[in-house]
């Protein structure tokens, strides 16, 4: 696969100002995991595996609310506003950028992964607020 087939099919989820459900690392930043809207009962989980970096800037130093564990759903802010794929500087790894309204991410990774689960399946802190 090259970055052009995943950036295909990433804009199949047509993600473009749809909420973005949560972003989370696992494996000790092995692996990062994006979950984006689909229906009430399903959402898209991007697993980017192999993980060389993994960067963010979030919006702590502008929000009202100080802690993001604290907001309802209804309170978030994260809608999906563009994710890009390009070979990246390391032989082998595709550099992601994604822009989630008030988070920004790079990632540097060898493999993007998208599956459809379902949302009762993903530990999602905001689900009981």
């Amino acid at each position: 696969m090259n970055a052009q087939d995943i950036q295909s099919m990433i804009d199949e989820i047509e993600y473009w100002d749809v909420n973005i459900l949560d972003f989370k690392t696992a494996f000790f930043g092995d692996e990062a995991f994006l979950y984006i809207y689909n229906d009430v009962t399903s959402c898209w989980q991007v697993c980017f595996s192999s993980c060389y970096e993994v960067k963010y800037h979030t919006d702590a130093d502008r929000r009202k609310i100080s802690s993001v564990k604290n907001m309802r759903k209804s309170q978030l802010g994260y809608y999906g506003q563009s994710i890009t794929v390009t070979d990246a500087d390391v032989v082998g790894f595709y550099k992601i950028t994604i822009d989630i309204s008030i988070m920004n991410l790079e990632i540097t990774c060898k493999n993007v992964k998208i599956e459809k689960v379902e949302v009762s399946s993903v530990d999602l802190f905001w689900m009981n607020s």
